[in-house]
């Protein structure tokens, strides 16, 4: 349903995109500083008679004392139910057998002190800071949260609640979807591949976390590592008083299967439909795990394809070719297993040439040297990052239990900065050719199935998922089981009923607007007023940031039913004509769809399948002057998304509209959330209010001057 119709403001926002452009000189490299001296501190390590690790690391530059105590198993312990690790850690200080939840923040914040749990795949973490006058309070609080966690069922629910509203989003979300298949591909069969859903939400139970706690939260699993103030000599009966009776038990046993290597070349897919302006891609090779001697030089490698604005993935397919606004790589390593990974948002008809020019950057760093140049001033940023992140003191009890937890060398960060200065151009393409393996890689592509599958097969053999990561059978789909005009008949039902709708004459809706263009954003407000039978007057007002301060821009657009006009920031009104103006005379019918035998629409509905986790209905609804496709919900009836195709200077586009959040408005529902996306923009307006039968002038339809 045409509920109102967003202003596509191109002229603008390429004007918005140059200014921002034009700040940035990116064709200058910034020339290489000297090379930076390493400063990791020294540390003291003891073993505590009950098996736990301890770390000391002496910083007298601030009273503030940091304690993490690390706990060697992660969520990849989870079993059968992913979610356990997390929902532990999340509720270890959400009530004690002495304190209430409340009572645990009241003790904390009153002496300002900071506790909070975390987990990973490798590990989970307890963490605590503050003043070390506070220590013993600090320590008071993290054991009690760390020993007597009762996990409170209340707590539990709520917990449980709150995941279960983030997941709705997951499925819909382009970057979510594809860290799901970037782990499945990447790791099947190990536990790194898991990933939680709702079934792993609703199966959470408190009888698992009391469990789960109790397996793995034993000190002889465990390292505690301290930074402040303190002594070895200071501390040591401290950490005994606090954590030397805490009892032993089993050390967990890993016999987890290592992840299947990616061998040959294979493309693996989600469709999130025709909702999809763009694709989110990965190309994807077996990596390293975190121990191997490698991983220091290949972090210099991946920073050279792609680390940013300085890597040449960026430079390749955003400066080059255009096909997104940010392309990059990771080096992602893990205890058993790891991934390279380059990725990237791409527009969707450039799916397939954007893979191939990450193939060319692969190969292209594998077949040729780097120059000194290029390579010093990779190594000079990583170094710099590295130093700078020794000015945290979590960081450094961070790296200080990786190197127990990664078995690594004892000086292993006493010589990183050394280590890693000492990578050659040699290096680099070693590297290149040992790793970053063309033969042996995995396309991954979450988008419009039906635009990009039929170029990707060339890449290899296409293997489909739907968003949980189960495989989907070649031509598996839904029976159509309604024709076009029930479905449209279903539909006006499920927003009112077609006497509803006869009542409303007019129609006035306003709105907070935010249109995105690449790096550029723009935010203002929108009033749109439409009366029957075709008649609109819309007004968009922006602020925008052009390089010199906020400027106001408006943006006007006038059909009175029979002619149409149009006025953008610093240029003439103009008339639209031809073509243009029957586009916009039948863009603008009002209540077009609960109209659609009055209009000659002819409805035809193609497919019935799912899309971002629900099942809808595709109905192509033919017009005079085009065809739009509408998806509605298979279950309720509700307009989920409507496409169509624009002409525009530039030449054909899609336009995707979503409309969510349906409220009732005198008798009839509609949406209070719509978004536009097309190649490289996105509108998003959030309703405020809808108006219908107020008193309009027919003066309102036509421009003043």
């Amino acid at each position: 349903m045409k509920y109102f119709r967003m202003f596509m403001i191109f002229a603008l926002l390429l004007l918005v995109g140059g200014q921002l452009e034009a700040q940035i000189d990116r064709t200058q490299k910034p020339a290489p500083g000297p090379a930076p001296k390493a400063s990791f501190p020294d540390y003291y390590e003891t073993t505590l008679d009950n098996g736990l690790k301890v770390f000391v690391i002496t910083n007298d530059a601030e009273p503030v004392v940091t304690f993490r105590l690390l706990i060697k198993s992660g969520s990849e312990y989870d079993g059968d139910v992913s979610g356990i690790a997390s929902s532990v850690t999340d509720l270890l200080t959400s009530g004690t057998t002495t304190r209430t939840s409340l009572q645990f923040a009241q003790e904390s914040d009153a002496l300002g002190l900071s506790i909070g749990a975390g987990a990973a795949d490798d590990q989970m973490s307890v963490s605590g800071s503050g003043l070390k006058k506070n220590m013993d309070k600090l320590l008071t609080l993290m054991t009690d949260a760390l020993y007597n966690p009762t996990f409170p069922q209340d707590e539990l629910d709520k917990q449980k609640k709150q995941s279960l509203s983030g997941l709705k989003t997951v499925k819909r979300d382009p970057d979510a979807v594809m860290s799901r298949l970037q782990i499945t591909v990447g790791y099947t069969p190990h536990p790194y591949a898991n990933f939680g859903t709702e079934d792993d939400v609703n199966s959470i139970s408190r009888d698992a976390l009391v469990a789960f706690h109790k397996t793995y939260f034993i000190p002889n699993n465990a390292s505690l590592a301290i930074v402040g103030d303190v002594t070895p000599k200071e501390i040591l009966p401290i950490i005994k008083k606090y954590f030397g009776t805490w009892k032993k038990g089993t050390a967990p046993a890993n016999t987890f299967p290592k992840p299947a290597r990616i061998t040959g070349k294979s493309v693996h897919l989600v469709d999130l439909g025709k909702t999809q302006t763009q694709t989110s891609i990965t190309v994807q090779v077996t990596g390293i795990e975190r121990r191997n001697p490698d991983y220091v030089a290949a972090g210099v490698m991946n920073s050279i394809i792609g680390g940013g604005f300085s890597g040449r993935l960026f430079a390749n397919l955003r400066e080059k070719h255009g096909f997104t606004y940010g392309a990059y790589s990771s080096l992602e390593s893990r205890k058993a297993a790891g991934l390279w990974q380059a990725s990237a948002d791409v527009r969707r008809i450039a799916t397939d040439s954007a893979f191939t020019q990450i193939l060319l950057e692969m190969n292209r760093l594998r077949d040729e040297k780097i120059d000194d140049q290029t390579l010093d001033m990779h190594k000079q940023y990583a170094a710099g990052r590295f130093l700078l992140g020794l000015e945290n003191p979590s960081n450094i009890a961070t790296m200080v239990q990786n190197i127990d937890l990664y078995d690594l060398p004892k000086d292993y960060y006493k010589s990183y900065v050394v280590n890693m200065m000492n990578v050659t151009v040699d290096d680099v393409q070693r590297l290149a050719k040992k790793y970053l393996t063309t033969d042996n890689v995995a396309f991954l592509a979450v988008g419009d199935a039906s635009v990009i599958k039929e170029p990707l097969a060339a890449f290899g053999e296409v293997h489909m998922y739907d968003t949980d990561m189960n495989p989907i059978a070649a031509g598996q789909s839904f029976k159509v089981d309604i024709d076009g005009p029930a479905l449209l008949e279903k539909h006006i039902e499920a927003i009112g009923g077609r006497a509803a709708f006869a009542k409303q004459k007019s129609r006035v809706t306003e709105g907070d607007v935010t249109i995105s263009f690449g790096p550029s954003t723009a935010e203002g407000m929108f009033k749109e007023i439409a009366m029957a039978p075709n008649k609109k007057y819309q007004l968009v007002t922006l602020s925008v940031d052009m390089g010199g301060g906020a400027q106001i821009l408006e943006i006007e657009e006038w059909v009175n039913g029979q002619k149409a006009w149009s006025r953008q920031p610093m240029q003439p009104l103009t008339e639209v004509t031809g073509d243009d103006l029957a586009q916009s005379l039948e863009d603008e019918q009002f209540n077009s769809v609960v109209r659609w035998k009055e209009l000659g629409y002819v409805p035809t509905v193609t497919e019935k399948k799912e899309m971002n986790g629900r099942v809808v209905y595709v109905l192509a609804l033919k017009k005079q002057h085009g065809t739009d496709e509408l998806y509605i919900d298979a279950e309720n009836f509700l307009l989920v998304a409507e496409s169509a195709s624009k002409d525009t200077p530039n030449g054909p586009i899609s336009v995707m509209k979503t409309f969510g959040d349906y409220r009732d408005v005198d008798g009839v529902k509609l949406p209070f959330s719509v978004s536009v996306e097309t190649t490289g923009m996105t509108q998003k307006a959030t309703i405020t209010s809808y108006k219908h039968n107020t008193e309009i002038n027919d003066a309102q339809f036509e421009p003043k001057s």
